[in-house]
C-alpha cells in the first residue's frame, strides 16, 4: 500500500516537539553527564551509580544524547562526541554549561506563559543568579574578540562597562591597557570580582556597585559600553541610562550599545523575536528593540552621529557626545 505523502506545509508542527531535545540536554547538563563521560567513557550502569540515578532512565537518556549527536556509543560504553567535549565539559575554554543551566531555570518561568498572557506581568518563579551571570560569560567569550575588533578604541583610555555582568568585555579591554570600571548590582560584582581576580587583571578593572538606571555613574569616561542591557528594560529606563551616560562622558566621548538585531517589523530574525517573549516572562517592561528605536533614544539623550554595525545576530550602535 502506498504511503501517504508527508505534508510539506506543517513545519511549525515539528517545532512544537523540539522541547524533547531541549529537556534532554538541560537534564544531562544538570546532572553533569558530560563531565563524567570524558575518555574512556562509562556504561549506563556505571554512570547511573555515579549519578545516583535510575539505571533504566540513565540508559534512555544516554541513548537520546547519542541520537542527537552529543554522545558516541560503542559496545555499551558512552563517551562525549566532539561538540560535547568542546562546549559541555566544565573547565574547557569555550564551556557553555552555565548558560544551559540558566536555560533550565527559564524552562520553569516559560511554563507560566499562559498566565503571563492573561496578566501582562512577569512570572519569575525561578532564578539562579550565578548560572545567569556565568552564562553571560559563556556567551560573551564566543564573540568578545569580534565585538572589540568592531569598536573604535583610538584615544580611549577610560571605559565604563555599564551593566558589565561577569566582566568579560571589561577584561578584554583591560588587556589592551585601558582602565575599565564595571557598574552593576553588588551580587553580580561578587561574581565578576572572582573572574577578574583569576585573570590577573584586578589592577586595571574597578567596580562600581549600584543601579545603573538611577545611581551616579561617575565622570570622565572616553567610552561607555552598554552591552545587552536595553532588552531588560522599558524605553523610559533605556533613555534614562543614555542621558546619564551622556553626562558621564568627556566631550567627544562615545557610547556604544550592543543589542540583539531586530528588523523594523519586529518579526525577524526569529531568535530576536522569540527573545522578546523571554523578556515578557521575566521582566516588567523589557523586550527586544529595533535599531530605529534605539537610535531615536540615543538622539533624545543628546548624542550625534549614530552609526550601526551588524555582527551576526547583534547590532552595535555607536554615537558621539556633542
Amino acid at each position: 500500500m502506498k504511503q501517504p505523502e508527508r505534508r510539506k506545509d506543517l513545519p511549525w508542527l515539528r517545532q512544537v516537539s523540539s522541547f524533547f531535545v531541549s529537556r534532554v540536554i538541560l537534564t544531562a547538563n544538570n546532572f553533569r553527564v558530560f563531565d563524567h563521560l570524558a575518555a574512556p567513557g562509562k556504561t549506563a550502569l556505571v554512570l547511573s551509580r555515579t549519578l545516583s540515578a535510575d539505571v533504566r532512565a540513565t540508559e534512555l537518556l544516554l541513548n537520546s544524547l547519542v541520537a542527537i549527536g552529543l554522545l558516541k556509543k560503542k559496545k555499551g560504553v558512552y563517551q562525549n562526541a566532539a561538540a560535547a567535549s568542546r562546549y559541555l565539559v566544565s573547565g574547557k575554554p569555550e564551556y557553555q554549561g552555565d548558560i544551559i543551566r540558566h536555560y533550565s531555570t527559564l524552562w520553569d518561568n516559560w511554563s507560566e506563559l499562559d498566565t503571563v498572557m492573561k496578566t501582562g506581568k512577569p512570572c519569575r518563579r525561578a532564578h539562579d543568579h550565578g548560572a545567569f551571570i556565568l552564562g553571560m560569560h559563556n556567551l560573551a567569550l564566543l564573540k568578545v574578540a569580534k565585538v572589540l575588533a568592531a569598536l573604535d578604541l583610538r584615544g580611549v583610555t577610560k571605559v565604563l562597562d555599564l551593566g558589565g555582568g561577569p566582566g568579560t568585555y571589561a577584561m578584554a579591554l583591560a588587556r589592551k591597557g585601558i582602565q575599565v570600571t564595571i557598574m552593576d548590582f553588588p551580587d553580580t560584582l561578587k561574581i565578576a570580582r572572582k573572574l577578574i581576580l583569576r585573570s590577573g587583571l584586578s589592577n586595571r578593572v574597578r567596580f562600581l556597585p549600584g543601579d545603573f538606571t538611577r545611581d551616579d555613574m561617575g565622570k570622565g569616561y572616553d567610552l561607555i559600553f552598554i552591552s545587552q542591557i536595553f532588552h531588560a528594560y522599558d524605553d523610559a529606563a533605556c533613555i534614562a541610562m543614555l542621558r546619564k551616560s551622556h553626562d558621564a562622558l568627556e566631550p567627544g566621548g562615545k557610547v556604544v550599545v550592543q543589542e540583539f538585531l531586530l528588523d523594523e517589523t519586529g518579526t525577524a530574525p526569529s531568535w530576536s523575536a522569540l527573545f522578546a517573549i523571554n523578556m515578557l516572562v521575566n521582566t516588567p517592561g523589557g523586550r527586544t528593540y529595533t535599531p530605529r528605536e534605539m537610535i531615536g533614544w540615543i538622539k533624545k539623550a543628546g548624542f550625534r552621529e549614530a552609526k550601526r554595525t551588524l555582527l551576526d545576530e547583534t547590532v552595535l550602535i555607536a554615537a558621539t557626545k556633542k
